[in-house]
């Protein structure tokens, strides 16, 4: 049973890796909901279709163009959408 190391790191099983096609790089929304921690592959494979009507808000943008970019923004927007936030 993987264990969290003192830098809070995890392993994630091969197999898990393999059945949710997980990949070295990939990267990962980690959030909690009702005491269990989540994780989401975040790539453009799972955001197409997904966010193709999806509008970000110049309200959004602007508070976030210094510090992310688009994707990042559209990603943050799908994971509060995930969680119910939206």
């Amino acid at each position: 049973m993987p264990k969290l190391t003192s830098k809070r790191q995890v392993t994630i099983p091969k197999d898990i890796c393999n059945k949710l096609g997980l990949l070295p790089g990939d990267t990962l929304k980690v959030f909690e909901r009702d005491g269990v921690a989540h994780l989401v592959k975040m790539s453009s494979e799972t955001l197409s279709g997904t966010l193709a009507c999806s509008k970000v808000t110049e309200s959004e943008s602007a508070a976030n163009h210094d510090d992310l970019d688009f994707k990042e923004v559209l990603k943050e927007k799908a994971a509060r959408k995930f969680r119910g936030q939206e």
